[in-house]
């Protein structure tokens, strides 16, 4: 079904998918619980008694997704009429259904109605920013770091930096925390992770932000994947109105599922040909796996036109896109990295580089505030652009059929 599937999404019009297929129950409800995907499509066949069973552990999994089940005809049960059976699975708790050979057209009309409902429903999830590079040194995990405390001095309690950088975490260090509780223990409590646990684990800063630290070594890092990393960040965003991530600079299933729910991804460079050339491949390899550009936003770190640096126009020419924000280069920024004590907090208001800071700080609050008052971001459902993309999470009976 797998493939039937993807043929019929791949024609409806502005509609980004991600999908996850699963032949087991116990696979499928534990991606449905990492995941929450928006709608969860179950195979309907002659075994009708299996359904409830089904349903019911995919429900409690991710109680917001809308289960629909797909059907032929041919395969429901030759002595019952196929509007019972209808009412039998609606009872034990499909929501909707598509019939097989499935169609562009009745798809685009089920996630219509699907996303129509959840969008109707009362919306209060916290906006998800990552600072993204394929570039180590250019300073990503500062920049992450200045902006979630800029963030946190205005909310406080209502911020959390995640470390995502799973080998090389330094979020902790820049803080000058010493966290008793890493990543490594939500992965390790992953089976009764909820809200509340989720902020036993972080560790408070004095600014008011919350910090949910990177492993300890690259060894602990080894068995943080995509779901738990999801999981995470789907109870942050329920938990705090801003979650920050900071992330490794390198391309993986991890950073993928972090772009996926994030509402906008800062990539940061420097004014640097080298880094130039490989944040241009980097644009590229968004391009390729369909990142929209509408969530991207370009960071200049450590601007300088001493030397031979080019300026912004020319790194603008070279990169064929516009610069959003520039942070000059400021010794005493390393100066804070070393004291474990940010930028934003000990610098005057002259200061440029704290003054960029706040500036990506309230363009992140001004996300917030426009998306809530006059379109709000569902969990899953619309990037900056408004353009849908939805999370679909497949349990087939017996894939390829």
């Amino acid at each position: 079904m797998d493939e039937e599937l993807d043929s019929a999404l791949s024609a409806v019009p502005e509609v980004t998918p991600v999908t996850h297929y699963f032949d087991e129950i116990h696979a499928a409800a534990d991606a449905a619980r990492s995941y929450r995907p928006d709608i969860i499509i179950v195979e309907l066949t002659d075994d009708i008694q299996s359904l409830g069973s089904l349903t019911d552990e995919l429900s409690a999994a991710s109680p917001e997704s809308s289960i629909v089940a797909v059907f032929q005809p041919e395969q429901l049960p030759e002595s019952v009429a196929e509007s019972t059976v209808m009412i039998q699975a609606l009872r034990l708790g499909v929501e909707d259904f598509i019939r097989r050979p499935i169609s562009s057209r009745d798809l685009e009309q089920l996630l219509a109605r699907r996303l129509q409902r959840r969008n109707r429903a009362p919306q209060d999830i916290g906006r998800t920013i990552a600072f993204i590079s394929n570039k180590g040194g250019v300073g990503k995990s500062t920049s992450a770091v200045n902006v979630a405390v800029a963030l946190a001095e205005k909310h406080p309690e209502r911020v959390l930096l995640v470390d995502g950088s799973l080998q090389m975490g330094v979020c902790a260090a820049q803080l000058n925390l010493q966290p008793r509780t890493t990543i490594v223990d939500a992965w390790h409590e992953r089976d009764r992770l909820d809200e509340l646990l989720l902020r036993e684990l972080t560790v408070g800063h004095s600014c008011g932000l919350d910090l949910l630290a990177a492993p300890r070594t690259a060894i602990d890092a080894v068995g943080i994947d995509d779901a738990i990393m999801s999981r995470i960040l789907m109870l942050a965003r329920r938990s705090y109105d801003y979650v920050i991530i900071d992330t490794f600079p390198l391309f993986d299933r991890v950073v993928m599922a972090i772009l996926d729910l994030c509402d906008v991804a800062y990539i940061v460079l420097e004014n640097v040909v080298p880094t130039m050339q490989s944040i241009r491949g980097f644009f590229d390899l968004l391009e390729d796996v369909e990142y929209p550009e509408t969530k991207q936003r370009v960071l200049l770190n450590r601007f300088t036109r001493s030397g031979s640096n080019p300026g912004v126009t020319e790194v603008e020419s070279y990169l064929n896109r516009a610069v959003d924000h520039v942070i000059p280069l400021d010794r005493k920024v390393v100066q804070a990295v070393n004291t474990g004590q940010p930028i934003v907090l000990d610098a005057g208001r002259f200061s440029k580089s704290a003054r960029a800071v706040r500036k990506i700080a309230l363009e992140i609050e001004e996300l917030s505030a426009s998306t809530a008052e006059s379109n709000p971001l569902p969990e899953r459902n619309e990037t900056v652009a408004n353009r849908p993309e939805t999370e679909l999470g497949v349990q087939s009976g017996e894939r390829g059929q």
